[in-house]
């Protein structure tokens, strides 16, 4: 007679409950990691997070904070006139270049920004957009043992501010010219 588990010759083929247990140990870690979570105290949180819309600026979590000053130079949108020419520029370099060079370029991981120049005034003006808390801040997310659910500190914000540096989107990445707008463009 076959024992249970024993799926040679004369065991009919049929595996038995020892065979299951013994042959998808990570099928029991995924059960055991399940039952530890829906036994846990309930989350004040709703996860996945609903969208919501705000007409303001949201006060961050204490819990983020910044390495690093958020658009240190940055200035006014400047007022531009109906009369003026303003090239539009992409501006495109792989991120954290300073510290890795081109590798995360070729995985596809870049930074983008946006260049214009003011024909009227002759002046440059780059818009990036940046995370308040760092980029790893806002891409990996915390756990916390107060939360259930994963957090992130992943508020972000346009930065504008005058001069595009040329050398570094040039020797680094693109600076291509991708438009030409004025106050007679029409949409």
């Amino acid at each position: 007679m076959a024992q249970a588990g024993n799926t040679g010759p004369g065991a009919g083929g049929h595996r038995g409950a020892g065979a299951a247990l013994r042959g998808a140990p990570w099928l029991w870690a995924l059960a055991l990691l399940w039952l530890a979570t829906a036994a846990g105290v309930p989350s004040r949180r709703q996860w996945p997070v609903p969208y919501k819309r705000f007409s303001f600026r949201p006060a961050p979590d204490p819990y983020c904070q910044a390495k690093y000053t958020f658009c240190p130079t940055g200035s006014p949108i400047p007022v531009l006139k109906d009369d003026d020419v303003v090239d539009v520029f992409r501006l495109q370099a792989p991120v954290w270049e300073f510290k890795y060079g081109d590798l995360l370029g070729h995985l596809k991981i870049m930074h983008d920004a946006i260049g214009f120049r003011s024909a009227l005034t002759g002046k440059n003006y780059t818009m990036e957009w940046y995370e308040l808390f760092q980029l790893g801040n806002c891409t990996f997310p915390h756990l916390r043992p107060e939360m259930n659910a994963p957090f992130w500190c992943n508020q972000g914000a346009a930065c504008f501010f005058e001069g595009i540096d040329d050398n570094h989107w040039k020797e680094n990445g693109t600076l291509v010219q991708v438009a030409t707008i004025s106050g007679t463009t029409t949409v």
